[in-house]
């Protein structure tokens, strides 16, 4: 076995994995709130079911670009929770609605792209003197 293989640490293959099922895990609660939301209210006949279908179908297009390639599909978690956050604060919503969507729905996409991120760090060969 080789010296990088046997090696655990910060900067393995196998702990790039690991930050990568973390930043999915990260995601289940919102692309499970979407999946709910779009079959609920397309059950109920209620206009715009279908923004939570394409929510949905964007979320899961990023998870899948962030595991593909998990620095800039992490980033553009990154990018879309904060623009996400920032249109949901400036919504007519309650205050307590908005902290409450965006600590259910936007923090797990910037703390999974956080993950991916790092994850996509760890994969990069690190060099040696």
């Amino acid at each position: 076995m080789a010296a990088a293989e046997s090696e655990r640490g910060p900067h393995t293959p196998r702990s790039a994995r690991r930050q990568k099922l973390v930043g999915l895990a990260f995601l289940v609660v919102p692309t499970t709130l979407f999946a709910v939301f779009s079959v609920a209210e397309g059950i109920g006949l209620e206009p715009g079911w279908w923004g939570h279908l394409l929510q949905l179908a964007a979320a899961l297009l990023l998870a899948a670009g962030a595991w593909i390639r998990p620095s800039l599909g992490g980033l553009a978690l990154i990018v879309v929770g904060a623009v996400f956050s920032v249109s949901m604060l400036l919504t007519d919503l309650e205050v307590s609605g908005k902290l409450a969507a965006v600590g259910i729905v936007v923090a797990p996409l910037i703390v999974s792209g956080v993950f991916f991120t790092l994850a996509g760090r760890a994969a990069q060969p690190t060099t040696r003197r």
